[in-house]
């Protein structure tokens, strides 16, 4: 029968066993023993304890037991070998007892190798964290994350110092990003990010340029990785800056180059030359070189083999120079080796005298250069990243030498001691920082370097204005010191320490209670209350902390806010509402909640803090007030105005549903203020309603009226009369207005209507007589000028005169002709003519009015319908608009002339009034020019106004066409905008006749022309070859060019040339003013005359040429291209 002991040593889960501590063998071991180690109860009892032990764990257990422990000991951890060989981790304790009748030891085992190697993995991964968290500190790196859908992007605090950019500047998307990068390195950067925004690449790395707000321009690189979240994918990765890296970069290639060349003094093998029996005999070590170990003699052209090929005929040239001129030499060049392995060797070589003096061979060492190659890769690795890491470290670091000498100094350093480190390095401490240094910094330096103890301590750098966290460390040479800004965080205890002061002392209601759960019976507890909740609630704070909100609740508290401050609090997001109290006294009182939750740094939520201002006093205001809008909701509903109200002291203002009827708005669309108003009324109109507005708010009058235009949902403005009730404080203030607005549109469109038609109609009676009466005066003038002209045919000088006046008689003749137009009393001869071939056959004539630089474009409507009119009058009224078309576009364009069909239905009458309606003939003629503005467009078409400098237009031109339209029957219409060009469309009624239109082509010009030595620069070939001709029959001796290179170098073969006629634009690259200049250059001697089919004004406007330059305008007669050849050439030169 076993005892109890028995039963629990010999079930008991943990391996057992017991010893004997004289002989160390086992005397009896449990079944979870025999299992766990792997040996049988028989092989136990056959061994020691030492032979479950690595051998050299054997002096250890001697020494334990030994030392004679007594009682319950904890043995510590020891290795245990199983029957398989493996090595596990054993926690002991023991137990002295006696067993058999001898001094023993109960033992019982526990495996810990797992726990122990977890341990292991828990430290190491610690100390990773804190490595990489010393890494980003002292590598200046900085973190940063970006939403590639949205382009919101955040980063770490260290990247505003890094880009020397203020948080509160910084737009916080990429495009405010790519603001701040170089603007040399703007379009690479949005070509990479926007090929990795299409790819499915993972990660994105960059290196680019950031142009800091300082003007320092730093470099960076750095590294994102794509991830995707619950707010769509993510751009999360590393910057970091790389200037000092970049600037560094040749200093420490300049320095790799001093080591390569130092380096080249080592011989590592030894070679030569038998000139006689023209063989090379290599030591071991230049063998070793080639990986050719066995070959120690060989040809010399099996030696130049081992050389790569674009070094042979450079190592035999060598070689040969010294043998010829007893020339030493020193090369290095590569070789490939027995192996075919590339190495960089040193080869140098000086002749091998005999005792005669005569030449016996060539000697010299053979380096291995390749090893020094990698050394200086290393080296300048190395050298880069403790530079890097001193340059980039978010601390400031200094070193000083036992002198206080500065003999390192890191950008960060440079920033918070206000100085560039070159007026620092070599100077004393405390020289260069002068009294700013005297301070504590100084004395807590010293007692580093006597006690060759580290120190921290906190000083104030006035230089700078800034509170230095100083970390100073004894070092071989002198001392190294990092230290730090901690202005901000100072400022910011600061900050913190009179929040406190200030909540205490506020108006609103300050409470918090811990981040229980919310489903808990009692809820989150009251932590703090502030002394506006005493002073509301007439609890006192200890009547108030640890108990639940719920307290103050009653029964007018809303539970459904109640549920969603829980809804809120589960999902810990804000939460603002409003909720009925009760004070200890049973008031009730209405509170306005602020609720935000407060998170420790793993994230999780700590506490709810709830601001609650009493509203009370406004609650019950805003219930009068809303029984008073109802109220006046129900009165604004009977009228067919748009009813206003606007509320002075808050800005707010409300609309009726009228306003969606009359103007398209949705009322509750309309956006909050009095912008909403003002933004909708006519620019022209705002400033002088907004201030007889606030004339009328300002003085003591209790109504105002103003009519101005208000603009509708669809973009057009509509003419409104509004007036407005004003209500009055017990100041006499203005607080609030009411009124309405009434749309007057269409009964200022009638009056205007009527208006400029009678004033039209008026205009045109006065000018008919006038015209009238004028030409019979003409008629007799011009009878006794022309019989004046014939009978003094003999007298030149006095005919001259006569034929003016003609002249002068038949300008005003044409002056009349329009004015009668206009009044349309000018006598008609109307045809049935077909308007396309009409307009067709003036194409020609448009051609040459318009300037070159317009293009014309006629677009003729397809079956046109017949109309009769006057077809010569129709071509001068298309001449007409085809010139006010050019002088709008003066700098050239487009001129479209389109004709169709078209139906006048009652809607278009009625909006226009004065024609009738039915089918018409459309002819429209628009320009791209510099448009009108309404208030001139309006007055377009009467007599006598232009815009044009005087002497440039009459002001009949538009005019007569109107006048004309109205004589055929028809309708003249003109759009127009300012920058945006102007459209007149003419309506001629379609003609019942049946006869076929007659087709009346406009007339054509005769062109002539001139005289002497010409070199002619025109690009139209028809235009060269007829001027060329006419030169030629005017005698001139002519030589054409068909643009200016070739006119160019005519004149440098051609030196007798008195004469450059050139058209001003051409194609080639080069126009007549570049010919022109060019050809001063070459000959400063010659006359230049100017040709163009531009008038000479446009042509001086546009720069082209100077005021005074000789211009032949085209087209021009025969006669007129002589006497303005003659003028140049009678010009002196230059």
């Amino acid at each position: 029968m076993k005892y109890a002991p028995d039963i629990f040593f010999d079930q008991h889960p943990d391996p057992m066993w017991i010893y004997s501590i004289d002989t160390l063998r086992f005397l009896d071991v449990n079944a979870a023993a025999t299992a766990r180690y792997g040996y049988s109860r028989d092989e136990f009892l056959a061994m020691t304890i030492a032979d479950i032990r690595p051998e050299e764990d054997a002096p250890a257990l001697r020494l334990w037991i030994d030392a004679g422990l007594t009682g319950l000991r904890e043995s510590g951890i020891w290795r245990h070998r199983l029957k398989s060989g493996k090595v596990i981790q054993a926690a002991i304790r023991s137990q002295p007892v006696t067993y058999q009748g001898q001094p023993s030891r109960l033992v019982s085992t526990m495996d810990v190798t797992r726990l122990l190697e977890l341990e292991k993995d828990r430290a190491t991964l610690l100390e990773q964290q804190a490595t990489m968290r010393t890494a980003q500190r002292l590598l200046g790196i900085g973190i940063w994350k970006m939403n590639l859908e949205s382009g919101a992007l955040s980063w770490s605090e260290n990247l505003y110092e890094m880009y020397g950019i203020a948080a509160d500047h910084f737009g916080h998307r990429f495009d405010s990003y790519i603001g701040v990068v170089h603007p040399d390195d703007r379009a690479m950067v949005l070509a990479q990010f926007e090929a990795f925004a299409q790819s499915t690449e993972r990660y994105f790395d960059f290196r680019h340029r950031i142009s800091r707000r300082d003007g320092k321009v730093i470099t960076v690189k750095g590294l994102g990785e794509r991830t995707q979240s619950s707010v769509g994918p993510i751009l999360t990765g590393v910057v970091q800056d790389i200037s000092d890296q970049v600037a560094a970069a040749e200093r420490l290639s300049e320095a790799t180059n001093l080591v390569k060349i130092a380096g080249r003094t080592g011989k590592l093998g030894g070679w030569r030359l038998d000139l006689a029996r023209w063989q090379v005999e290599w030591s071991e070590e230049t063998a070793a070189i080639h990986d050719a170990a066995d070959i120690r003699t060989l040809s010399v052209d099996e030696a130049v083999a081992f050389y790569r090929p674009e070094y042979r005929d450079r190592v035999r040239a060598t070689v040969g120079e010294c043998i010829d001129h007893r020339k030493p030499f020193d090369e290095v060049w590569q070789i490939v080796t027995a192996v075919g392995t590339v190495k960089w060797v040193r080869a140098i070589g000086e002749p091998e005298y005999l005792p005669d003096g005569s030449l016996k061979a060539i000697h010299g060492a053979f380096q291995d250069m390749t090893e020094l190659e990698a050394t200086r890769e290393r080296s300048a690795d190395l050298s880069r990243r403790l530079q890097e890491t001193l340059e980039n470290i978010s601390d400031a670091f200094i070193t000083l030498d036992a002198e206080w000498h500065f003999t390192f100094v890191n950008s960060q350093a440079e920033s918070l001691l206000g100085s560039e480190r070159l007026r620092l390095l070599g100077r004393p401490a405390w020289e260069a920082l002068g009294e700013a240094a005297r301070s504590s910094f100084e004395a807590e330096c010293r007692k580093v370097v006597d006690s060759r103890t580290a120190t921290r301590f906190v000083t104030f750098y006035a230089p700078t204005a800034k509170w230095l966290d100083v970390n100073a460390y004894p070092s071989t040479n002198g001392i190294a010191v990092y230290f730090r800004d901690i202005t901000r965080s100072r400022a910011q205890q600061e900050q913190l320490r009179l929040l406190e002061a200030a909540v205490s002392r506020q108006n609103d209601i300050l409470l918090i209670t811990a981040a229980d759960a919310i489903d808990e019976p009692a809820g989150p507890k009251i932590v703090y209350v502030n002394d506006a909740f005493v002073r509301r609630t007439g609890y006192t704070r200890e009547e108030a902390i640890g108990r639940t909100p719920r307290f103050l609740q009653g029964a007018r508290t809303d539970r459904h806010e109640l549920g969603r401050i829980r809804a809120a609090l589960a999902q810990g997001q804000p939460y603002r509402g409003q909720l009925v109290n009760y004070a200890k006294n049973g008031e009730e009182f209405w509170l306005e909640l602020d609720i935000v939750p407060l998170a420790d740094p793993s994230g999780s939520w700590t506490h709810w803090v709830s601001v609650e201002r009493d509203i009370t006093d406004r609650k019950r205001s805003e219930e009068s007030i809303r029984i008073s809008d109802e109220r006046f909701r129900l009165l604004s509903k009977v009228t067919n105005d748009v009813v206003w109200d606007w509320n002075l002291e808050t800005g707010s203002n409300w609309w009726n549903d009228n306003v969606k009827v009359l103007f398209g708005y949705e009322p509750d669309d309309i956006e909050p203020g009095l912008e909403s108003w003002t933004g909708r009324i006519h620019p022209e109109d705002r400033g002088r309603v907004i201030d007889r507005l606030n004339a009328t708010l300002q003085e003591t009058g209790e109504s105002w009226t103003d009519e101005y235009r208000f603009r509708h949902a669809d973009g057009h403005y509509a003419t409104v009369i509004d007036r407005g009730f004003i209500i009055r404080g017990a100041a006499g203030q203005a607080v609030r207005m009411v009124g309405s607005m009434i749309d007057v549109t269409e009964r200022r469109r009638l009056d205007d209507q009527l208006r400029q038609a009678q004033k039209l109609e008026a205009v045109g009676q006065l000018t008919g007589g006038i015209a009238h009466d004028f030409n019979n005066l003409l008629t007799v003038i011009l009878g006794n000028t022309e019989l004046l002209s014939e009978q003094l045919a003999g007298q030149q000088s006095l005919r001259a005169l006569a034929d003016t006046a003609v002249k002068a008689t038949e300008r005003g003749a044409e002056l009349t002709s329009r004015l009668l137009s206009f009044a349309r009393r000018q006598s008609l001869d109307p045809k049935l003519v077909d308007l396309n071939a009409l307009v067709a056959g003036m194409d020609d004539l448009l051609g040459r009015t318009l300037t070159e630089n317009i293009d014309i474009q006629i677009a003729c409507g397809k079956q046109l319908w017949p109309t009769e009119i006057d077809p010569g009058q129709f071509e001068v009224a298309l001449l007409n608009l085809a010139i006010n078309a050019r002088d709008a576009m003066p700098a050239g364009g487009r001129l479209t002339i389109e004709t169709c069909n078209l139906v006048l239905d009652a809607a278009y009458v009625h909006m226009h009034g004065d024609i009738v309606g039915g089918d018409y003939v459309m002819v429209s003629v628009s320009d791209t020019g510099t448009g009108m503005p309404p208030d001139i467009a309006l007055r377009a078409f009467e007599p006598f106004f232009t815009t044009k400098e005087v002497g440039k237009g009459s002001g009949l031109g538009l005019s007569m066409v109107y006048g004309f339209l109205k004589q055929s029957g028809g309708h003249a219409v003109l759009y127009s905008e300012p920058g945006q060009g102007t459209s007149v469309k003419l309506y001629f009624q379609r003609a019942l006749s049946v006869d076929p239109p007659v087709l009346v082509l406009p007339t054509q010009k005769v062109i002539v022309g001139g005289h002497e030595h010409i070199l002619l620069a025109e690009d139209d070939p028809m235009v060269r070859r007829h001027l060329a001709d006419q030169l030629t029959a005017l005698g001139y001796d002519v030589i054409a060019a068909e643009n200016g290179p070739q006119a160019v170098a005519i004149l440098e073969t051609v030196t007798d040339i008195d004469l450059l006629l050139t058209d001003v634009i051409m194609p080639g690259g080069m126009d007549g003013r570049e010919l022109a200049d060019a050809a001063r250059i070459l000959r400063p001697d010659i006359r230049i005359l100017f040709s163009s089919g531009y008038s000479e004004a446009a042509i001086v406007h546009h720069g082209r040429l100077n005021p005074g330059t000789l211009l032949l305008l085209k087209p021009y007669r025969r006669q007129e291209l002589a006497a303005k050849v003659r003028e140049a050439l009678d010009r002196r030169p230059g």
